[in-house]
C-alpha cells in the first residue's frame, strides 16, 4: 500500500469505487479452519487498555481536538512498532476509502451502512478483544490495522444485531462465533466478497448466506465444540449451576427443534431445501424458545443475586447472558 495508490483510489467516483476490489487477500481463506483456529490465540496489542479506547474514540469522531498526526503517534505507542505512525496514517487513508465503498454499496442495495457504536451503550466494548478480533479479520482483508478494521463495523463482535446486543467474554464460544459471523456478513453485505453469514458453508443451513440468521446453528456448534468440555467444567459456581438448571428445559426445546430440522434434511435424498416459509417458521420457533429463556433468566438472575458474594452473582449474570442469547443473536 502506498500514498500514491490511496490518492488514486480516493479520486474514483462512487460508482467506480463500488466496482473496485479493495481486498488484499483471498477473503475466503480468512474463514478456513486454520485461520479460525489461529484467531483464538492471536495477539492484539493494546486490547482493553483505556488509552486504546480513548484514541479509538478520538479517531472515530474525526480528530476534533488534536491534529491527526499527533493522534497517530500516540496510537503507535499503544500498538507498538511495527506499525509506525506513518504506516498507521496510510492505513487510515485506506480505511476512509473502504468506508466510502461500504456506504456506496449500502446505498445501491438500499441497506443502512454499518452502525456506529452508540455512546452510553456497551461502554466496555470499544477496544475490547472481541471488537478488535473482528477488526483483525476485516483489517487483514483490506491490508489495514485492526484498529481501523474494527471501525468499519464498530458493533462487529457483539452478540446480536447492531447495538441491540450483548458483550460476552471472548472465551465464550458464542462470542467467538459472533466475531467471525459479523466479519463474514459485513464483507459480503458491503463489499460483495467472502462467504457471507454462513461462513462454514454448512449443509445444515437453509437460509441464503446474505441473511443474518444464516450460519447461526453451524457456527455456534463449531465454536462450542472447539471450546471443549473444559469451558463448561470451569463454570461450576452455585449461581451458575442454578442458571443452567433453570434454562435446561428451554435449551432442550431448542435442541429438539434442531433435531427435527436435521431429520428433515436426512430424509430428503435429493438434497432439496425447505421453502422459505418453512425456514422462517423454524427460525421463529427457535426465537420463541429463546424468548422464553430470556424471561426465565430474569427470574433466575433475581434469585442468583441473593447468593452471598458479588463474584458469584456476576458469573451468574454472565452465564445468563450467554444462554438467553443462544440462538437468535
Amino acid at each position: 500500500m502506498s500514498a500514491a495508490e490511496n490518492e488514486a483510489l480516493a479520486k474514483l467516483s462512487p460508482e467506480e469505487l463500488a466496482k473496485t476490489d479493495l481486498t488484499k487477500v483471498d477473503v475466503d481463506t480468512l474463514f478456513g479452519k486454520e485461520a479460525m483456529d489461529d484467531l483464538r490465540a492471536v495477539e492484539i496489542k493494546g486490547e482493553g487498555k483505556p488509552k486504546m479506547k480513548e484514541l479509538m474514540q478520538e479517531i472515530t469522531k474525526g480528530f476534533p481536538k488534536r491534529p491527526r498526526q499527533e493522534v497517530m503517534e500516540d496510537l503507535e505507542t499503544v500498538v507498538g512498532t511495527p506499525p509506525d505512525s506513518k504506516k498507521l496514517n496510510l492505513d487510515y487513508d485506506r480505511f476512509l476509502i473502504v468506508k466510502k465503498q461500504q456506504e456506496t454499496v449500502a446505498k445501491d442495495k438500499k441497506e443502512d451502512a454499518a452502525p456506529s457504536l452508540k455512546e452510553g451503550m456497551h461502554e466496555d466494548f470499544m477496544a475490547s478483544r472481541a471488537q478488535l478480533l473482528c477488526g483483525k479479520v476485516l483489517g487483514d482483508s483490506f491490508g489495514i490495522h485492526e484498529v481501523f478494521g474494527s471501525m468499519l463495523n464498530p458493533t462487529g463482535g457483539l452478540v446480536g444485531p447492531g447495538n441491540l446486543a450483548l458483550h460476552l467474554d471472548i472465551d465464550n464460544p458464542i462470542a467467538l462465533h459472533g466475531v467471525v459471523h459479523d466479519a463474514a456478513g459485513y464483507l459480503n453485505t458491503y463489499h460483495n466478497d467472502g462467504p457471507g453469514y454462513d461462513y462454514l458453508d454448512s449443509d445444515i443451513e437453509f437460509l441464503s448466506t446474505d441473511n443474518p440468521l444464516a450460519g447461526q446453528i453451524s457456527g455456534i456448534a463449531h465454536w462450542t465444540m472447539e471450546a471443549g468440555d473444559e469451558y463448561f467444567i470451569n463454570r461450576t459456581d452455585a449461581a451458575v449451576l442454578e442458571v443452567e438448571n433453570a434454562l435446561k428445559s428451554v435449551r432442550d426445546a431448542v435442541a429438539n427443534t434442531v433435531d427435527k430440522m436435521m431429520t428433515m434434511f436426512r430424509s430428503d435424498p435429493d438434497g432439496a431445501r425447505p421453502e422459505e416459509g418453512e425456514a422462517l417458521d423454524t427460525a421463529n420457533a427457535i426465537e420463541d424458545a429463546v424468548g422464553k429463556a430470556a424471561k426465565a433468566a430474569e427470574q433466575v438472575y433475581d434469585a442468583a443475586m441473593t447468593i452471598p458474594g458479588p463474584p458469584m452473582a456476576a458469573k451468574a449474570k454472565e452465564k445468563l447472558d450467554a444462554m438467553s442469547s443462544f440462538v437468535w443473536n
